[in-house]
């Protein structure tokens, strides 16, 4: 897998960019950044976007990709995730009053975004990719996923506080080859990160317990950029051998 790192920050503001990952040029994992990172050629390569929940800054460019790509695709981009995120992201945002409903143009029969539902259960293959999922620790539905190939996987957590089933799903995976965690508050905002269904430095180290997977190289994403300096720091304790903050625009070939 090549996986490139269009945006890695719990927020925007110049040089920060929203959640996104976009993975062997074709599926893009989360859509906050898309059509500022990305040229029109490359957008039109996307053939599946892979959603974890709909709050704005995970599927906020999905809006503006569908609008690029109208009149440059002929095939429908494939829209994944639960049913419920789909819902949210129909009612929304693509529901004809805050932005067209792109699954009914340019016509219904030939739409630029068609949205295909995840099975309760897993796994499915999304992109040439072995998708499975489980639901994490979040104010809205949201999933974290676990990517495989024959060789190798990642894990992508989501947002989440304190949660089990994920780690649990990595921890089985013998070809884990790296995991994205999300880390957005220090630990002073404890409280907050709870309550709004994130985790802090110290909150990361319990949940790397049960990942239990010393051996594979953890990249942190989703930094709220107005606590950035004190989130380093205390990420740079972390007890964890193979621990990196993104930054955004990282390539790796896994």
């Amino acid at each position: 897998m090549q996986l490139k790192v269009l945006g890695s920050s719990g927020s925007r503001a110049p040089g920060f960019h929203a959640s996104c990952l976009l993975i062997n040029q074709r599926l893009l994992l989360d859509a906050g950044t898309v059509s500022f990172a990305l040229s029109l050629e490359e957008q039109a390569q996307i053939d599946d976007v892979l959603l974890t929940h709909a709050h704005l800054d995970h599927m906020v460019d999905l809006a503006f990709l569908a609008d690029n790509m109208m009149g440059l695709r002929t095939k429908s981009i494939r829209v994944w995730a639960p049913e419920p995120v789909l819902a949210m992201v129909s009612e929304h945002l693509l529901n004809n009053k805050v932005w067209p409903d792109f699954t009914r143009l340019p016509s219904s029969d030939r739409p630029v975004l068609r949205y295909c539902p995840l099975p309760p259960e897993g796994p499915v293959e999304i992109a040439g990719l072995q998708v499975s999922w489980r639901q994490t620790n979040h104010p809205v539905h949201t999933v974290g996923y676990l990517f495989e190939t024959e060789h190798a996987a990642i894990l992508y957590s989501g947002d989440t506080s304190d949660t089990e089933e994920i780690w649990q799903l990595g921890r089985e995976c013998t070809k884990l080859r790296g995991a994205f965690i999300e880390t957005s508050f220090p630990n002073r905002l404890d409280d907050l990160a709870i309550r709004s269904g994130h985790m802090t430095p110290a909150m990361l180290e319990k949940q790397l317990v049960k990942l239990d997977r010393d051996d594979v190289p953890v990249y942190i994403f989703h930094m709220k950029q107005q606590y950035l300096d004190e989130l380093q720091r205390e990420l740079s304790q972390s007890a964890h051998p193979q621990l990196t903050v993104l930054r955004g625009g990282e390539i790796y070939e896994i």
